[in-house]
């Protein structure tokens, strides 16, 4: 299932060829009735997160936590738009005092590409 399902960095979203996807990131406001907006991260030595803003949800009535971490499960756009529809997605949650790992993320995107049947 995961290989059919790749973990993607957002970088590679326009140029890539699969129709569904997984996608890590942090949500960076409350979702309006139908998009949300969302920062990954894609490089690990600068920490740098990109912004995500043309996101179309198919469950609308579904509550995201600002600043809380996800993994999306996500399918592109048929229409050629530069975004993609969120189909489902989990919640990563961290304990008090916890943060998550740009680095971390950034090299679980990586891995997951040499090793696809990791999850």
């Amino acid at each position: 299932m995961s290989s059919e399902t790749p973990r993607l960095n957002p970088n590679e979203i326009s140029n890539s060829t699969v129709s569904i996807f997984r996608l890590i990131a942090q949500v960076v406001s409350q979702p309006t009735q139908s998009s949300l907006i969302l920062k990954s991260p894609v490089d690990a030595k600068t920490n740098e997160m990109i912004t995500l803003n043309n996101i179309k949800l198919t469950v609308t009535d579904k509550t995201y936590e600002v600043d809380q971490w996800y993994e999306f499960i996500c399918r592109a756009s048929d229409s050629g738009d530069v975004g993609f529809l969120v189909l489902d997605s989990v919640s990563c949650p961290l304990q008090e005092n916890e943060q998550m790992s740009i680095k971390g993320v950034v090299a679980l995107q990586n891995l997951s590409k040499k090793f696809p049947d990791l999850y």
